[in-house]
């Protein structure tokens, strides 16, 4: 016995062993993919588009040169003796309380704060750079983050720039319009404005005219990303996500707003709720369906409403207070929320604003996750174990701890794998910066902007050209918030000395500042790639992979023996019909936010005609752009980071696949549409496999993991 004992225990370090080395071969295989950024960072002088929130800066936003090197330099990871990264860059306004400056720092003249602070007297304190070096950090599981790569960002004087500007502006003219009146063209918006009217400014834009010519570098990379836009914009198609599920049925994805039914339950658990309802419920009471919005959390429920912020409310509108926040201020904590705090579901675009705002990164997919429990949905047919299986239950592996545990894994290795691309590769500036300089250009104030001056002029030009009714609302916005904060003195606190309004520029003619939902704006990391997108991209590719969200069967022979699908089976298209979220128990109508937003209605849509797959890829989208709606980010970011966010997810899958003693296989469908399978052979194999739409099976490696990334960047032409 105790020979075997030991026999088996070596045999158990030879395979740990094994799995570890053929882990590294897989990530030698894939191979780190090259980086290639804009040119902006370096190219522009001063560098007005390049990320520089924190620094301090002169009164027209132009960083301190000598800080903004210190800042290149720090986020190469330079290390002291001891290895540790002191990141010693210069941080804050001049004047600030809690100001750092490196050893022998010289100080160029910078812009005074305005802003006193709410929590003590004086001037505001600071907030710190979000882990500027988490993307040095290396992993034991999946692509580390300097593997992954995404394309350059767009360019200053490309038409893909000016378009994604002017998407933001418009997002903030419409940010009170309810979800359902974007396709009401007589719905009125902030402004004095129409809906239709911004509608019809956008698409007369050429970056979303399919038929016009645009100005940009001609990749190949950035006409997939035009196209992935679905076509014209209209009331249809606005702010809609890059999917095909994204553009289909309600605008927002049924995983954010729905409940679990208490179909199904036991008498005894239906008394239980019966009783909850009677003693807890808000006022309308509870309706025993999905529309309560109340998802079952163990012993716990969780609420599907948001407490909503207060409409009309926008920040950063005037030059003092949004250079305040370029240079580092902390002003967070001056939201201001609906006074009758009624929670309610998400229906107009704040609402979606607030929810990325205070939302943990993977709340919505772990909600989703739930969701999917309760709903019934199986696991995938590739696995080992579960209800196919006549005697090997899933728990451990292949249920519901292993799919609660590895979608919330992924979250953390998506944004170190973000934090790179941000800090180390592209420094993309944040559009309330972008803003700023076109608002610059368009006041006269050209010889402030260096080499970047004639292409933000040409974006005001354009801009002014084809969209003079957005602009026009935008000045109306700001000049009406900035009317109402000098009537509240609460509202932002101004220090007393006068002074430090001194050398800023006048932009009182066209104030095309970019009105933000957030009191602090953007956060304190660059733009691209985004945060929250990579993490959807992630945790959706997981669930996606997870559960088995197709019409087939399990046949009656494999389920007498307890065999999973084979390899060849899951790659048969009978395995690649979509379930449709009726399959879901107790999902029997399509829901939206009501009119008054404080309930749910039937949209209309058949759940029929959404599928499970197509509604997780809206839910990917509507977290990220409504990270767009606040006005901290753009569409690329969103497009190129769920793209990353989703192989890094099937790079862990892979690799964790090597480690189960069993032969298994996911399968899920891109948010490209490929049909990618993650296979593990049950003798530290792994592989993946990949059919483009209308194609044949492929390795992964020979071009979809490099696709939207380092792999196709030569010239159309």
């Amino acid at each position: 016995m105790l020979d075997r004992s030991h026999s088996r225990s070596e045999t158990a370090i030879s395979r740990s062993r094994k799995i570890r080395e053929t882990a590294a071969d897989i990530a030698d295989a894939r191979g780190p993919l090259p980086t290639i950024d804009n040119g902006e960072k370096a190219g522009l002088q001063p560098p007005v588009t390049a990320f520089h929130k924190g620094l301090p800066h002169d009164g027209f936003g132009r960083p301190d040169p000598v800080a903004f090197q210190g800042f290149l330099d720090n986020l190469e990871g330079p290390e002291n003796a001891e290895g540790y990264a002191e990141f010693d860059v210069a941080l804050g306004p001049v004047d600030a309380t809690q100001r750092h400056r490196p050893a022998g720092h010289a100080e160029a003249p910078g812009a005074r704060t305005t802003f006193a602070s709410v929590l003590e007297d004086g001037a505001p304190t600071v907030r710190n750079w979000e882990s500027p070096l988490a993307g040095h950090q290396g992993d034991l599981q999946g692509p580390a983050p300097s593997e992954l790569a995404m394309a350059p960002a767009p360019r200053l004087g490309d038409s893909e720039l000016c378009a994604e500007l002017a998407e933001v502006y418009a997002m903030a003219v419409l940010r009170d319009t309810h979800f359902v009146d974007l396709a009401n063209p007589a719905a009125p918006a902030r402004g004095g404005v129409t809906v239709g009217e911004v509608t019809a400014e956008l698409a007369g834009l050429p970056w979303f005219d399919p038929n016009a010519p645009v100005q940009d570098q001609g990749t190949t990379h950035e006409a997939t990303r035009r196209t992935g836009r679905g076509g014209p914009v209209d009331g249809t198609t606005l702010f809609r996500g890059s999917t095909e599920g994204a553009r289909v049925g309600p605008y927002v994805s049924q995983f954010m707003l729905i409940g679990t039914a208490a179909r199904g339950v036991s008498p005894g658990a239906k008394d239980a709720r019966n009783v909850m309802k009677a003693n807890i419920a808000p006022a309308g009471g509870l309706t025993d369906g999905a529309e309560d919005g109340y998802i079952v959390f163990g012993a716990q429920r969780i609420d599907q409403r948001i407490n909503a912020q207060r409409e009309g409310v926008d920040h950063l509108t005037d030059w003092p207070i949004w250079l305040d926040a370029q240079n580092g201020a902390d002003l967070r904590g001056l939201d201001l929320f609906e006074s009758d705090l009624q929670p309610r579901f998400v229906g107009r675009l704040r609402d979606m604003a607030t929810y990325v705002h205070f939302d943990e990164l993977y709340q919505a997919y772990f909600n989703a996750c739930l969701l999917m429990f309760v709903g019934g949905v199986p696991f995938d047919h590739g696995f080992p174990s579960g209800r196919a299986h006549p005697t090997r239950g899933s728990f451990a592996t292949f249920g519901g701890p292993h799919i609660l545990s590895l979608m919330t894994e992924v979250a953390s290795r998506a944004l170190k794998a973000v934090r790179h691309q941000k800090f180390q590769r592209h420094l993309r500036g944040r559009p309330e910066q972008l803003a700023a300089m076109v608002t610059l250009a368009a006041n006269g104030h050209g010889a402030a902007l260096g080499n970047a001056a004639g292409p933000l002029e040409a974006i005001h030009a354009e801009l002014k050209e084809r969209m003079p009714k957005t602009l026009a609302a935008i000045h109306a916005i700001n000049t009406q918030a900035n009317a109402a904060t000098a009537a509240d003195p609460h509202a932002y606190p101004r220090v007393a000395d006068a002074s430090c309004a001194t050398d800023l520029p006048d932009i009182s003619a066209h104030n095309l500042l970019l009105p933000m939902a957030f009191p602090e704006g953007s956060p304190m990391h660059a733009a691209y790639g985004a945060g929250h997108a990579t993490v959807a991209g992630a945790c959706v590719t997981i669930l996606k992979a997870f559960f088995e969200l197709s019409t087939g069967r399990v046949p009656p022979a494999a389920k007498m023996t307890g065999q999973p699908l084979t390899l060849e089976e899951a790659k048969s298209d009978a395995w690649w019909q979509p379930s449709t979220m009726d399959s879901l128990a107790g999902i029997d109508r399509t829901y939206r936010a009501s009119a008054d937003r404080l309930s749910l209605e039937d949209a209309g849509t058949p759940p029929g005609d959404l599928t499970i797959t197509g509604e997780l890829d809206k839910l990917a989208a509507n977290i990220s752009i409504g990270r767009n709606m606040a006005g901290v980010h753009y569409y690329t970011d969103y497009y190129d980071s769920l793209r990353m966010g989703e192989r890094l997810a099937v790079g862990i899958l892979q690799e964790q696949a090597l480690t189960y003693s069993d032969p298994m296989s996911m399968r899920l469908t891109s948010f490209d549409g490929d049909c990618v399978i993650v296979h593990g052979g049950g003798d530290c194999t792994a592989d993946v496999h990949v059919r483009r739409p209308g194609g044949e099976w492929q390795d992964y490696r020979e071009e979809w993991w490099a696709r939207h990334a380092g792999g196709e960047f030569a010239p159309t032409s």
